[in-house]
This record gives structure tokens, C-alpha cells and sequence, in this order.
């Protein structure tokens, strides 16, 4: 169902697909555009790591107008079935007009035929975390998405979320999250997370995980041939909870290095095959 990103031909099969009153996220972008570029790449992969969600897009072609890196505001609700529309913002320009878009890459987040947010700027962390809140459910404390996102599919968008992060202040916004976590929680989460040079976070054990994702990492883990900890968050429901914020990173599983976050699973498969991950280990002693 999804898994990729679709083409959208026109407004009025936007206006069908927001009329008929399923969630959708919409994103403006444009080729010309670095920033739009390097968010395309994250909002696709993010189509394989919601596949019960509809992907669309207009198709890429060339053009001008404002390209924007900064943060924005955005948001929305969406469940199982939320439909992810891309526009080429100047091929559209009436669609780009009724959402007021002055600055590419834009997204707007559509519920029950009208829009309710928006997010302005290449910020990957806050898409990863508003697709994940849209698409899953808060309430019950489940990750929106399988255990991994696809804004960490690779080295190559690593490096991307890394390089943007730094322009928009992420680690300000970090500390932010983190500062609203209890004292006592953030030294539990911060003593967790360095009790090994390798610490993964995940559903069950190293003998039985309890998803997929968790049993691929463990897999690779293995065949890196490093020790590492491991912590079952399906036990401890505040550190499962507290650690998306702690890190703004709002799946599991979550691998760390020397206490830094390397990402969830795509990161660790794309990191794993190309030996990146070997050497990451290898510079950091582990």
C-alpha cells in the first residue's frame, strides 16, 4: 500500500484525496533547491517506514522562487491510512497560493478536508517526529512507525540530517526536549545510555527480541563481533517514553556509541554494508 512516493497530477485530484477526509501530509518542494533536495530524500524514505500510509508527489521540474533551511511550526493527527502528498511548488502555483507557501521545502498537514498545521525549513528531525506522532498512536505510547526512519535510511542522508541539524540548532532544540524530562529521569536515561560503549535500545533480548527491527540490529551487532548492552524498553514504559525525548528521536530500536546516538535501524543496515559501522566502532574503541 505504501513504501513509495506516488505522483499527484493535479489539484483536483489534491482536492479529491483531502475532500474524501483521510489524514494527509502534503509537501511542497522544488529541484532548484538544496535544502527541498535533501528533504525529498528523507520524506521518501519515510514511505518505507510508514507502509500502511499513501504516498503522492508532482513531479520534479526545475524552477526558482525562495528556499528555505530554517524551523517551522506543524503538526496535526492523522492514523493508519494517512495519505503523504509532495507538489512541485512552482509547477502548482494555485495550490501553492490557497497554503500560502513562500519558502520551499514546506509542509502542510491536512485532516478531515482542511489543513490544521504546517511545518516551513529543512528540519528533519521535526518531520521525522511529526510523521511519527500523525501516523501512530500517542495516547498508547506505541512508535508511530516500524522500528526505524527512513530520514536515517543511509550514510549519505545521516550525513544530511547531520549537516542541516547543525544549521538549525537541533542540539538547542534537543536540550529543550530534554530539559522537560525530570532530573532524576534524564540521570536514570543518561546513566543507561553510557553503561556500554555500545548500547542498543530495543524490544526484548539479545535471545528473544520482539520485532524485526531489534533482531536485525542484535544480527549485525553480532557479526560486527562487539560486545555491547542491551536494554528491553517494553519493560520500563517512562525510559521507552522519556528516551525519545531525551534524544528527539521518537522510535525504537536506538543504537549508541560512546553515548552518542548512531540512529535506529536503517542507519545501522546502510552503516553495516558499506563498513561505516566498523569503523565507527573501530575510532570510537569499541
Amino acid at each position: 500500500m505504501g513504501g513509495s512516493v506516488k505522483d499527484v497530477q493535479s489539484k483536483k485530484e489534491l482536492d479529491s484525496v483531502i475532500g474524501d477526509g483521510s489524514p494527509v501530509i502534503l509537501h511542497f518542494w522544488a529541484s532548484w533547491c538544496d535544502a527541498s533536495k535533501q528533504m525529498d530524500q528523507v520524506f521518501s524514505h519515510l514511505s518505507t517506514d510508514f507502509p500502511l500510509s499513501h504516498f503522492l508527489r508532482w513531479g520534479e521540474v526545475g524552477g526558482g522562487g525562495g528556499c528555505g533551511n530554517g524551523n517551522g511550526d506543524g503538526g496535526g493527527g492523522c492514523g493508519d491510512g494517512s495519505v503523504v502528498v509532495e507538489v512541485e511548488a512552482e509547477e502548482q502555483p494555485e495550490i501553492s497560493e490557497t497554503y500560502s507557501v513562500s519558502a520551499v521545502p514546506f509542509f502542510v498537514f491536512c485532516k478531515d478536508g482542511k489543513a490544521v498545521d504546517t511545518l516551513e525549513g529543512a528540519d528533519p528531525s521535526s518531520l521525522a517526529n511529526k510523521v511519527a506522532k500523525v501516523a501512530g498512536s500517542i495516547t498508547l505510547g506505541e512508535p508511530a512507525a516500524p522500528a526505524s526512519l527512513g530520514m536515517a535510511a543511509g550514510p549519505m542522508i545521516l550525513e544530511t540530517v547531520k549537516d542541516l541539524a547543525k544549521e538549525n540548532g537541533s542540539s538547542q532544540v534537543e536540550s529543550q526536549l530534554a530539559s522537560g524530562l525530570r532530573d532524576g529521569l534524564k540521570k536514570q536515561l543518561q546513566k543507561l545510555v553510557d553503561s556500554h560503549a555500545i548500547m542498543l535500545f530495543m524490544k526484548g533480548s539479545p535471545e528473544e527480541p520482539k520485532c524485526g527491527f531489534s533482531r536485525k540490529v542484535i544480527d549485525i551487532l553480532k557479526e560486527e563481533k562487539v560486545q555491547f548492552g542491551t536494554f528491553d524498553i517494553l519493560t520500563d514504559n517512562e525510559v521507552r517514553e522519556g528516551l525519545k525525548k531525551f534524544s528527539n528521536w521518537p522510535t525504537f530500536p536506538q543504537l549508541y556509541c560512546k553515548g552518542e546516538l548512531l540512529g535506529g535501524c536503517d542507519i545501522v543496515i546502510a552503516m553495516h554494508d558499506n563498513g561505516e559501522l566498523k569503523e565507527v566502532f573501530r575510532d570510537h574503541w569499541c
